[in-house]
């Protein structure tokens, strides 16, 4: 029988690449935030409270689009200042993956990351918003769809297709290395928790639990083929055929507590989970029947019906339980209020598949590959068309960092 073989410290061969992303929130540490410089200093004197070597501490988040077309020209679009900037040429991407700082593209054969240079850090009880420079930090030797996972200090990449994934050092990543920490043989999902690994193993039909450094810890669940995870303020989620599996972190300092949610029979099941940034409600396409809400807080499923089938769907998870998604037709459909309110655009791009949808607290942003350009719609203003931004490089990729 299969099992999960891992690899501390060493990239294994060729896989795949796809996304994911969120901040898993530990506890505040002058030597912890991502990007930190590796052996500084943990005294406050050395270094002060949110010090982060190379970067620079913002009152606000910084926002960024960063874009790539097919050939793999590369380019940065500043939201606050509408400042463009050339980056350094990726190899011609066909999939691409970002945590809300990291972009990884892939070629197929080889996968690529770029620093978008700004990115945010909550801690619950406060935040940090941090500006760096963006550039290319390196390459994975592995290629394919792929999934992208971030907590303080790990940033995992997984590539389904060839059941491959790799843990890496976010801090060194953030200093330009790229530092594997764990490579995981059979885990088509890898997501940080702590200072754990979770991971689904399609080939056993299981979630485990693995320490840092990859290795089994003995904790895990079933899990009927495991597709599609994402960390929430809660915990880190594995889809399984019937539902999902929730992985939160021990209160006490124990094992961590895994639990099965089991969604309504009958319906097409969550392969990809999408929200805002560290938040505990995610969505995930019903196949064409709609859409799904997964409460990781409350544990429980709802499927809200469409009336046309959708390509992507994002909970905002906010005060208005606003949910985001580009229907098939390519507009931007809108609800809020427990799905009671109900708003949509005019179509904005054709075909919609092309097209890719990123979000913040604030405002979605929609890639138009056709017209070069990136939609930004005010969601919470009935979806009002605010601009359409001219990039400087086919949007092909999108992905909207510093949030």
């Amino acid at each position: 029988m299969h099992h999960l073989r891992t690899h501390p410290g060493r990239i294994v061969g060729p896989a795949s690449l796809g996304v994911a992303a969120t901040l898993v929130l530990t506890a505040c540490s002058p030597s912890g935030p991502p990007g930190a410089e590796r052996g500084a200093s943990s005294s406050a004197t050395a270094a002060p409270h949110g010090f982060v070597a190379g970067a620079t501490e913002a009152p606000e988040p910084q926002l960024r689009l960063v874009v790539a077309d097919t050939d793999g020209r590369v380019a940065l679009h500043d939201l606050l200042t509408g400042e463009s900037d050339a980056l350094d040429a990726v190899p011609a991407p066909r999939h691409a993956a970002t945590d809300g700082r990291f972009l990884v593209t892939s070629d197929g054969s080889g996968s690529t990351i770029v620093d978008g240079g700004s990115w945010t850090v909550d801690h619950g009880d406060h935040t940090h918003y941090y500006d760096a420079s963006a550039r290319v930090v390196g390459s994975l030797d592995t290629g394919g769809s792929l999934t992208v996972a971030s907590s303080e200090t790990v940033t995992t990449v997984a590539w389904p297709d060839a059941a491959t994934a790799v843990a890496l050092d976010r801090a060194a990543l953030g200093q330009g290395e790229v530092r594997p920490t764990a490579t995981v043989d059979g885990a088509g999902v890898l997501l940080p928790l702590g200072t754990s690994l979770v991971a689904g193993d399609a080939e056993r039909d299981r979630v485990e639990v693995l320490a840092g450094d990859g290795r089994s810890t003995g904790v895990g669940a079933d899990c009927a083929d495991p597709s599609g995870g994402i960390t929430t303020r809660v915990g880190a989620v594995v889809g399984c055929a019937d539902g999902a599996v929730l992985v939160t972190e021990d209160p006490d300092g124990g094992d961590p507590v895994v639990e099965t949610i089991a969604a309504p029979a009958g319906l097409p099941r969550a392969t990809d989970f999408a929200s805002r940034t560290g938040r505990p409600t995610v969505a995930a396409l019903a196949g064409d029947t709609g859409y799904w809400l997964l409460d990781t807080r409350e544990r429980t499923w709802e499927h809200v019906p469409t009336e046309r089938p959708l390509v992507q769907v994002v909970a905002v998870d906010d005060a208005d339980e606003h949910v985001v998604a580009l229907d098939t037709d390519g507009r931007i459909v809108v609800w809020s209020d427990g799905q009671r309110h109900r708003v949509e655009t005019g179509p904005l791009v054709a075909p919609a598949a092309d097209a890719t949808l990123q979000l913040d607290a604030h405002r979605a942003y929609l890639a138009d590959p056709s017209r070069s350009v990136v939609h930004e719609i005010d969601f919470a203003d009935d979806a009002r068309l605010a601009r359409s931004i001219d990039v400087l490089v086919r949007p092909d990729v999108l992905a909207e960092v510093g949030r």
